[in-house]
């Protein structure tokens, strides 16, 4: 099926686009634009850079599918695959490597999986990312929680969708009345990441087969706090980011969700200094505000995990 698969029944319309099978809308904007351009960008440096593979006659490394669904070529696992030299094939049953992409909030599919897949499946074992899902996995982890009950807590809680991607966030003054709770969303403690007064401050983390190979430490406008428009980035290792201490436990988090190659948001509290997990993604996409040259420093070191993580399947 290839990429040509992931555009199989989209649908252009009232100003998105839509993707069936995942259910995702994207908005047709300046924005949408922006970000396809830099994605051309990208994906031409790594047409360029396999080609010069190609004319110094270099094999590429190891084979990867994707299953059930196939990859767009702005997805992470598609690009840290072809960046770091891994062929992206059709077939799964030929492939060195399985990468189970499903690109729901929950999913049955690794479960489902015939045993010679699962043998060589990456994210298999990821079946839930919902927001509830992923604070009780954070609370078992590191022994407090981000979850409030909105009738009892007192202060300012964050209503959000439990589905992934939502971006609907906002900010509710607590105790609400029961009838004032949302059917499907959760709430959980507004964590205060404003270290400098006027931005909140995000720390997404790429992880990949147990390594933490950069941190995008993203600033927002407050009022934008909930959304996708980053007033500026940088790129991070783990250690600017995070002690030693606090690297172990969100390894061990991301083990416990079953995630081998995904992406992790993480906020620290400037009150207490404790650092809280608020969403897990599997399928992730890039930072598209970063240079070029800032993103493809940053896909070398999830490319360069990726290799290891494929290497070490094919060695099982």
């Amino acid at each position: 099926m290839g990429i040509l698969g992931h555009f199989q029944g989209v649908r252009v319309g009232g100003g998105v686009i839509y993707f069936p099978h995942t259910g995702t809308k994207i908005p047709i904007n300046t924005a949408f634009f922006k970000s396809a351009i830099h994605v051309v960008k990208f994906n031409t440096y790594i047409v360029v850079q396999r080609f010069g593979r190609f004319l110094t006659g270099k094999k590429l490394s190891s084979s990867l599918a994707f299953y059930p669904q196939p990859s767009g070529p702005w997805y992470n696992a598609w690009l840290a695959a072809r960046m770091g030299g891994i062929e992206v094939i059709k077939d799964p049953s030929s492939a060195d490597a399985v990468f189970i992409f499903d690109d729901k909030t929950t999913s049955n599919t690794g479960r489902t999986l015939e045993p010679a897949l699962k043998a060589k499946a990456i994210n298999h074992r990821i079946d839930d990312i919902s927001k509830i899902h992923v604070a009780r996995v954070f609370q078992d982890v590191f022994g407090y929680g981000v979850d409030i009950d909105p009738l009892t807590y007192q202060g300012k809680a964050a209503q959000k969708s439990d589905i992934n991607a939502t971006h609907d966030g906002q900010v509710v003054d607590c105790p609400i009345e029961p009838d004032a709770v949302k059917p499907g969303s959760v709430y959980q403690k507004l964590i205060d990441s404003t270290f400098d007064g006027a931005r909140s401050e995000d720390l997404r983390m790429a992880y990949v087969g147990g390594e933490i190979p950069v941190v995008f430490r993203k600033f927002k406008l407050i009022e934008k706090r909930f959304g996708t428009d980053y007033d500026h980035v940088d790129v991070w290792t783990a250690d600017q980011a995070f002690s030693k201490d606090e690297q172990t436990q969100l390894i061990a988090f991301c083990e416990a969700m079953g995630l081998d190659f995904g992406a992790v948001d993480v906020m620290r509290d400037k009150h207490d200094g404790r650092i809280y997990v608020v969403d897990v993604n599997k399928t992730c996409m890039p930072v598209l505000c970063l240079t070029q040259k800032e993103q493809r420093r940053s896909f070398r070191q999830i490319s360069a995990a990726l290799v290891k993580l494929v290497e070490r399947v094919k060695s099982h």
